[in-house]
């Protein structure tokens, strides 16, 4: 039975990530190590965790042969109250926009992507019709 769920995010600056989603107000739950340069840090949403890991550091321990990118293959979705006001959020902490909030062609959702200052892809999804 899965007792968690978790994204991992290589990157290439692990530290600017975690400035970022903590701005973002997402809470560290774990790094690692404990004291000294973060080699791998994991912030926490809604129950599940984003984990921010040294590209470096994870082809130097166990070779997965990884690399951060600047062009997104996957994205993190974000559910949210009010897709405008993260998005704002999203921008002031640092964000790079991709495409700016908009409706869904029935109205049921709204939606905004942008980019963390790795250029992993995020998705921000509002579900207009419950409120």
């Amino acid at each position: 039975m899965i007792a968690q769920l978790q994204v991992n995010l290589f990157c290439a600056d692990v530290d600017a990530c975690l400035a970022f989603y903590t701005r973002l107000g997402l809470t560290e739950a774990f790094r690692a190590p404990a004291t000294g340069p973060i080699q791998h840090v994991e912030v926490e949403a809604a129950g599940v965790r984003i984990g921010l890991t040294s590209a470096q550091v994870a082809n130097d321990l166990v070779g997965l042969g990884v690399a951060a990118s600047s062009t997104p293959s996957t994205e993190v979705v974000f559910w949210c109250e009010d897709v405008d006001d993260f998005y704002e959020r999203a921008l002031a902490a640092g964000a790079t926009p991709v495409v700016p909030p908009v409706d869904s062609p029935d109205k049921r959702l709204r939606f905004a992507w942008f980019r963390d200052p790795e250029a992993h892809q995020l998705k921000l999804v509002q579900n207009r019709s419950h409120g």
